[in-house]
C-alpha cells in the first residue's frame, strides 16, 4: 500500500504479509516513511491496524524491528504494540549480528485501547 499525506502526495509505503492467513496472524512485513518527524508514522500504524482489525477481520498483527531502533520501537508501543520475544543476533549485517525485537497486538487489545478506550490516533 502506498501512504498518502493529507494533500494526496506520496509519503511512503507500507507491506503487509499474511492477509489470507487462516489463522489471522498479519504481518507488518515493511512501513517506510519517508518523510520523518511529523506524525505519519504513528498516524500510519493506525490506519494500518484499523484496516488489518476492522476489514480483514484479523485476530494478530505483529512484525519484527531491530533491537537498536528505539525510535521506532517507541512509536509500536504507544500505538498499542507489546514486546512478544527477541530473536537474538538473527540477522547479519556486513560484519556484525543484529538482534530483532517481535512486537504485536491482538484484535481485543486494539479495540479495548483504541476503540473503547477513546485514544484512537
Amino acid at each position: 500500500m502506498i501512504l498518502e499525506n493529507r494533500n494526496k502526495q506520496p509519503i511512503g509505503f507500507v507491506i503487509l504479509f499474511g492477509i489470507e492467513n487462516r489463522h489471522g496472524n498479519i504481518e507488518l512485513m515493511r512501513i517506510v516513511i519517508t518523510d520523518k518527524g511529523k506524525g505519519y508514522g504513528k498516524e500510519a500504524i493506525g490506519l494500518i491496524q484499523e484496516f488489518v482489525f476492522s476489514q480483514l477481520k484479523a485476530h494478530h498483527l505483529w512484525l519484527d524491528v531491530k533491537d537498536h531502533n528505539l525510535r521506532a520501537i517507541h512509536v509500536y508501543e504507544s500505538t498499542g504494540f507489546q514486546v512478544e520475544g527477541k530473536l537474538r543476533e538473527c540477522i547479519r549485517t556486513d560484519d556484525r549480528y543484529e538482534s530483532l525485537i517481535i512486537m504485536g497486538i491482538l484484535e481485543r487489545e486494539y479495540v479495548s485501547k483504541f476503540k473503547e478506550g477513546g485514544t484512537s490516533t
